[in-house]
């Protein structure tokens, strides 16, 4: 059994802060995985204990979910699943080798088949909402590189998504639309599946089912156009003018801006941060005063700027009539007294559009 803690913040990469029994201490986290929708105070994380060193998170509490975050797990629960035979595609085949050099890569199995050898790639995938998993939640330029790889090769890749509920998987190409690309491309060369699978409390797992890759609605929303929020740290108190608006005060605290460009989204993120730029947008007058400055794309083929503003006012404040000259909306600029990725209702939101929007495309086909 797994000792239970709760999460209070990410130090690093591979550190958390939590708290039991109102003792706080470090515990060790073996994923570098962003986990924004996971890793929020007062989430139940399962910790295992290492002797003398720092204790080691092995999963998380979801609601009624187990979610396993260890990610070298992914390819033990692969090595199961082909030994048992539970995957179609992969039926007679067994492991032959891991961690198999290739250049400066590795891969982590060679399969063997009577004659047929297949390199395969596993990857744990610990992202999903409303029914749809998603990978990577981080750019992967290593990921990237394996894709290329087993295209090259003719290989497989498998995603493992560490909770039953997924009935669909994408690759996240809101957050790496290279790697996405990248497998789309492949998907003709590479044999590419996403399984399920059901932990307990105990750190055993079952299989669950293969998840459906819908590839034409990828197709459709992937390209580079949708909407974006823009979130920054003011340290201080401004009065700034934001022009037809004339001056007005900003309190020191977090905002979050929603903007949309229905053509070349990449472009406008770019020039919201370069440093040198005219003021054209309300957003342009604040950009510099913000510190640590981040940008969330969410890519689609329907505007979404104004829906997407409509959820946040209700979970943040709005500054009236900001960036909203030319729609209905009291405001696209918002304020709240915290980093917005340690508040599950901004992280809601930010799922919501980008991966339930999809989930619910899915379920009306």
């Amino acid at each position: 059994m797994f000792r239970e803690a709760l999460f209070v913040d990410r130090l690093n990469r591979f550190v958390v802060l939590c708290e039991e029994g109102g003792r706080r201490f470090p515990a060790h986290l073996p994923n570098p995985g962003r986990l924004w929708e996971i890793l929020l105070p007062g989430r139940v994380l399962l910790l295992e204990d290492q002797g003398e060193n720092m204790p080691r998170v092995w999963g998380a509490l979801l609601g009624e979910e187990v979610v396993c975050l260890h990610t070298t797990s992914a390819a033990s629960v692969a090595r199961k699943l082909l030994e048992e035979d539970c995957l179609e595609d992969f039926a007679g085949f067994r492991v032959v080798g891991t961690e198999i050099p290739l250049g400066n890569s590795r891969l982590d199995f060679l399969l063997k088949r009577g004659r047929e050898r297949m390199f395969l790639e596993v990857k744990s995938c610990t992202l999903f909402f409303d029914g749809l998993a998603m990978f990577p939640d981080a750019v992967t330029v290593r990921g990237r590189k394996h894709v290329g790889l087993l295209a090259d090769l003719g290989g497989a890749m498998l995603f493992v998504v560490h909770v039953p509920s997924p009935f669909a998987f994408l690759p996240d190409f809101h957050t790496d639309p290279e790697f996405a690309s990248a497998l789309h491309a492949a998907r003709k060369k590479v044999l590419i599946r996403a399984v399920a699978v059901r932990w307990d409390m105990r750190g055993n797992f079952q299989y669950s089912h293969i998840l459906d890759l819908p590839w034409e609605v990828y197709e459709k929303e992937a390209e580079d156009r949708g909407s974006y929020l823009l979130s920054g740290y003011l340290p201080g108190v401004y009065r700034i003018a934001v022009g037809s608006l004339g001056e007005l005060d900003f309190p020191r605290g977090f905002y979050v801006y929603v903007g949309s460009a229905m053509r070349g989204l990449s472009g406008r993120i770019r020039r919201h941060l370069r440093k040198r730029k005219r003021n054209h947008w309300h957003i342009d007058t604040l950009l510099p005063f913000f510190e640590d400055v981040r940008v969330f794309p969410i890519r689609s083929s329907e505007r979404l700027e104004c829906a997407i503003a409509r959820e946040l006012e209700k979970v943040a404040r709005p500054v009236p009539h900001f960036g909203a000259s030319d729609c209905s909306c009291g405001s696209h600029l918002f304020y709240l007294p915290q980093p917005p990725l340690r508040s599950a209702a901004f992280v809601e939101v930010l799922l919501h559009f980008r991966m339930g929007r999809i989930a619910r495309i899915l379920q009306q086909r």
